[in-house]
């Protein structure tokens, strides 16, 4: 009774860390961007009911200028469906498999690296979980054409990745790979000032 009782527990304690680790995914919107939605939908309004003279134009221009969207790099609480196949994009000396592992040197670049790595691997799970299905189906896994209709079809989308980094499906073994492209990582580190690790 104590084994089952204690299984039990176990797998009800998976099962709200994953809740969690979800609905933390889908967050909360920003105040900042919440108030700059509004703020943009009453300059609509306004728009639409007296057209405006070129001053005032140029004022709000100016006043977007100095207030750049703060979130306009960030990747958090952002999708994308774009998956490349996995295999052409392996041709590609500068791509290369990550390996999901947690990397940083201080706590906020860890941070970071966790987020991505999680983020991804969370996203990913029901995409996995169709090509597992299919290949239980068909005696194999979904081609990447198949495989990018089964997104289309059920609008799926996931984490977005940092700009040197992609998704990548590789049909012989029904992964969903996380790739790197070294070279941009190099160009942007590069431009931003930061050392390679």
């Amino acid at each position: 009774m104590k084994n089952k009782t204690r299984t039990l527990f176990d797998v009800s304690s998976l099962l709200v860390a994953a809740m969690m680790i979800m609905l933390a995914g889908t967050g909360c919107k920003d105040p900042k961007e919440i108030a700059r939605e509004q703020g943009e939908t009453i300059q609509e309004q306004a728009q639409q009911k007296m057209p405006q003279e070129p001053a005032a134009e140029n004022a709000a221009a100016d006043a977007q200028a100095d207030h750049p969207d703060d979130n306009k790099k960030s990747i958090i609480h952002k999708t994308t469906a774009v998956v490349v196949d996995a295999k052409k994009a392996l041709e590609n000396p500068d791509i290369e498999i990550v390996d999901g592992k947690i990397k940083g040197v201080d706590p906020f670049t860890q941070a970071g690296s966790a987020y991505v790595s999680m983020a991804s691997r969370v996203s990913t799970l029901g995409m996995q979980q169709a090509i597992q299905h299919h290949k239980v189906l068909n005696d194999r896994f979904p081609t990447y054409d198949e495989y990018m209709q089964m997104m289309k079809e059920n609008r799926i989308e996931f984490a977005q990745l940092p700009p040197y980094k992609m998704y990548g499906y590789n049909a012989e073994s029904g992964n969903i790979l996380v790739l790197q492209d070294n070279r941009k990582k190099a160009e942007l580190y590069k431009k931003a000032g930061i050392p390679l690790d």
